[in-house]
């Protein structure tokens, strides 16, 4: 049974757009040192949202296709004049097989059907072309407040649960059985200063608010309420900072 689309609906977006960090950069510096690559000739980025990933990797690209299968989220991305937008589904890729140098997925992989979008990106990579599927995971700690997890893990995660996801781990024998050589992880902490309105406009652009909120369970009003209250006693006016772990998985295609 297919997934619903959490991220279809304008309210969404526009709350990603303006409350998701860029840490991109980051996952495209490391791109370029695995491979060696300062200049990428095409690249597809698949799962593009509202385009933080788009933007980040077409600064070391000649032309890059992004895809998501959410327009409203597609509409918030930057025009940049070496990036076509194009609407679609991860599971079958718009495009002629040996099309691309690289294939980027940032923070959507676990949305897929996994074993379809691998045999989908294989297709579309030129030999020995490369995926790279990165995250950027929240680890639920604040820097300066050690109680700060408390109340993630006991209040917000037990009111607002993770809604279902693709959890297949991602090893080495599922990729060759689709065409890949597997190498990463990549981990690397990404430690991220947030103010208590960052903080609590990340957290209301989370899929398990979002689909409380899309379902009619919830008014986005009243969760904003109750996490900015429930977040406040953690600042007193200035940034504090948000632990993240960003991972890489490198997976090149077979020649």
């Amino acid at each position: 049974m297919s997934r619903p689309n959490y991220f279809s609906h304008l309210s969404a977006a526009e709350r990603y757009a303006k409350f998701r960090h860029y840490f991109q950069p980051l996952i495209v510096e490391r791109i370029v040192k695995h491979t060696g690559c300062a200049r990428f000739d095409r690249v597809l980025d698949v799962g593009c949202g509202t385009g933080n990933s788009t933007k980040a990797i077409a600064a070391v690209a000649k032309h890059v296709d992004a895809l998501d299968n959410s327009a409203a989220m597609m509409a918030q991305a930057p025009k940049l004049p070496n990036v076509a937008y194009h609407l679609g589904k991860a599971e079958a890729l718009p495009f002629p097989e040996n099309t691309f140098d690289l294939v980027t997925v940032g923070l959507a992989f676990h949305w897929f059907d996994q074993a379809k979008f691998l045999d989908e990106a294989n297709r579309v990579l030129k030999p020995g072309g490369l995926l790279a599927i990165y995250n950027n995971y929240f680890i639920s700690e604040m820097r300066e407040r050690e109680d700060f997890s408390n109340w993630v893990r006991g209040q917000f995660l037990k009111r607002y649960m993770t809604p279902p996801r693709g959890r297949k781990k991602l090893t080495a024998t599922f990729a060759n059985a689709h065409g890949f050589d597997l190498s990463g992880p990549e981990g690397f902490p990404n430690d991220t200063p947030m103010t208590h309105e960052e903080l609590a406009g990340y957290f209301l652009t989370q899929s398990n608010v979002i689909s409380k909120v899309e379902e009619g369970s919830e008014k986005i009003e009243d969760v904003e309420q109750w996490v900015t209250e429930g977040t406040r006693p953690f600042f007193d006016g200035g940034k504090r900072t948000m632990r993240f772990q960003c991972d890489i998985w490198y997976l090149k295609k077979r020649v």
